[in-house]
């Protein structure tokens, strides 16, 4: 009878409690390839900031099934009922096998736990990354990317446009982390300690991105936070800004968060938490650190630096490898000149406004930018006026110039074609969207995974005509494989001619040479960009040795575009 009270004494001295299996993170057993792990736990940590991912060290080290060693940070997600911390990780495996976990805080390991990831039977494509050509993105798995789509920096209703652009054949945006739509280090944290209320909401948009298909530019921060100057909006928010000394910051001048090392820190610091709580989502294609830099205080040399030092951090820690970027207007592209040099630097993005003829303008600037970056370029905002969507138009009710920026974009090497602005007062408002609609149908049937990937302006017409009877058209060629799409605008289709008054008169048919295409028999597929339909009739062409075709264009009054398709 005495056994059964000294039982419990004796396990307890063979099996001491520290050794018996608890479980502090909550984990799932296996996983999918590209789809997120999530691991909880919930623990008062003591930390003074729970937000300083810096300073404080909660980890989760991870071992590949290649071996491959990584460290991800969980963050802070709040507390519970019980006024106890959450504490967060976010994993998305690449590879396919077993991942050993561990936990360790304070450089104390807590917990040892494995994860076994299989293959995605759903063929999730995982995130995106650089291609060997500047002219596409291609997802994690080998696929190729392209985006189409238009700047949704803020909106009160990111389901609704999400939406609308899936419906149009859309797959791309910008949003903005601003002062007055989902601030996360501003006035009511002060610095150093980040707004969970507009963290919550970001994770919901990337949820709801992933639902519908929408891969995500996320621009940081916003100009005005230190603006040089007012601005034509009064954009300048420098006398709110935590990092004012007015307000308790370290820096005296707007141009000092360049330069105080303080802020720089802090920087880094809202920059890890960024990074740990949302580079797990495969729908973020890159941090831009800023909305159109150049606007800003602070000099050329010092800004440059910045972006760098910035840049190479954030490479540094973010193990899911996102993309990296900044923006900037054409007005004073010298203040990232040297950053978007940097090998730290992905892509560069540029901003570009009030151009009277845009078509023309997106291939000059693409090759341009590509000759001396020798990196991918993106036209990130474009529109006929800055100044408003109503304005816009009013200027151009016709959206001729939304026009020939989609459509120059994608005949242009450049993996996300010209975002437009103006999303709620001009597109939305005036039901643009068939635009997009038109566009997307056509170039679904075009596969940019070939080697095979050249983008190329042609003289209209023949050889034989060129000097003696000049086409009034331009001619953008992409070749892919061994086929090709080709896109005809009638020169004079303008936005700003249209506004003064000028009556368009048609592009008569003609003789268009076509080199460098593969011998064989070709369907030729003409499709209208202005109401999103394909001819009834196809037409058909041999090519010989040579590898010329001359192709009848057909007459048009604005524009006309066709696929070459290559029977086998």
């Amino acid at each position: 009878m005495k056994l059964k009270y000294y039982l419990p004494i004796l396990l307890f001295l063979f099996f001491p409690v520290s050794t018996l299996p608890i479980q502090l993170v909550d984990h799932i057993a296996e996983g999918k390839q590209y789809e997120t792990l999530t691991f909880h736990f919930e623990k008062n940590l003591g930390f003074e900031n729970p937000f300083d991912l810096e300073t404080n060290h909660v980890e989760l080290h991870i071992l590949t099934p290649d071996f491959s060693r990584l460290s991800l940070s969980f963050f802070y997600n709040g507390v519970n009922d019980n006024n106890i911390e959450k504490w967060e990780a976010r994993f998305a495996p690449k590879q396919v096998g077993k991942y050993h976990f561990s936990l360790i805080i304070s450089e104390k390991a807590e917990e040892n736990f494995d994860v076994e990831v299989k293959a995605n039977e759903e063929k999730h494509q995982g995130g995106l990354k650089l291609s060997k050509h500047p002219g596409v993105f291609e997802y994690e798995n080998g696929e190729v990317f392209r985006g189409i789509g238009i700047n949704v920096c803020w909106a009160s209703d990111y389901e609704y446009y999400f939406k609308k652009m899936q419906a149009a054949g859309m797959n791309m945006t910008r949003i903005w982390l601003c002062p007055w739509h989902l601030s996360f280090e501003w006035t009511e944290t002060g610095l150093g300690r980040y707004n969970l209320k507009s963290a919550y909401r970001l994770d919901k948009i990337l949820n709801l991105a992933q639902k519908y298909g929408i891969y995500i530019i996320l621009c940081i921060d916003y100009h005005g936070v230190a603006r040089k100057g007012m601005g034509y909006f009064g954009e300048n928010r420098w006398p709110e800004n935590p990092y004012n000394i007015s307000n308790g910051g370290p820096c005296a001048k707007p141009e000092d968060i360049f330069t105080n090392y303080e802020a720089r820190q802090y920087f880094k610091k809202k920059y890890k938490y960024i990074v740990s709580r949302y580079g797990h989502s495969s729908n973020i294609v890159a941090w831009e650190f800023y909305n159109e830099v150049d606007l800003m205080a602070g000099k050329s040399i010092p800004v440059n630096r910045w972006h760098i030092e910035m840049a190479e951090y954030v490479q540094s820690i973010d193990i899911h490898n996102r993309l990296v970027s900044t923006s900037s207007t054409r007005s004073f592209p010298e203040k990232v000149v040297d950053a978007f040099k940097s090998p730290a630097m992905d892509f560069v993005m540029f901003h570009q406004y009030n151009n009277l003829n845009i078509g023309p303008y997106v291939t000059d600037l693409t090759e341009a930018m590509l000759e001396y970056y020798q990196k991918p370029v993106v036209l990130a905002e474009f529109g006929v006026e800055y100044r408003g969507g109503d304005r816009t138009y009013k200027l151009d009710p016709q959206h001729i110039g939304l026009h020939n920026g989609i459509w120059s974009g994608w005949f242009n090497e450049t993996p996300i074609i010209p975002l437009s602005w103006w999303w709620d007062n001009y597109i939305d408002k005036y039901d643009i969207w068939s635009e997009y609609k038109n566009l997307s149908q056509f170039v679904a049937a075009m596969d940019f995974s070939k080697d095979n990937l050249v983008y190329k302006t042609l003289i209209a017409g023949e050889e034989e005509t060129i000097g003696s009877e000049r086409i009034p058209a331009i001619v953008r060629c992409v070749y892919y494989g061994d086929v090709a799409a080709l896109w005809f605008k009638n020169e004079f289709y303008q936005w700003s001619r249209m506004n003064e008054g000028e009556v368009l008169s048609q592009v008569d048919s003609f003789r268009q040479v076509i080199p460098n295409l593969v011998k064989g028999s070709y369907i030729i597929k003409w499709y209208d960009p202005q109401t999103g339909k394909y001819a009834q009739n196809e037409d058909k062409a041999e090519v010989k040795e040579d590898g010329i075709l001359k192709l009848v264009v057909p007459t048009f009054l604005k524009d006309v575009a066709c696929l070459l398709i290559r029977e086998d």
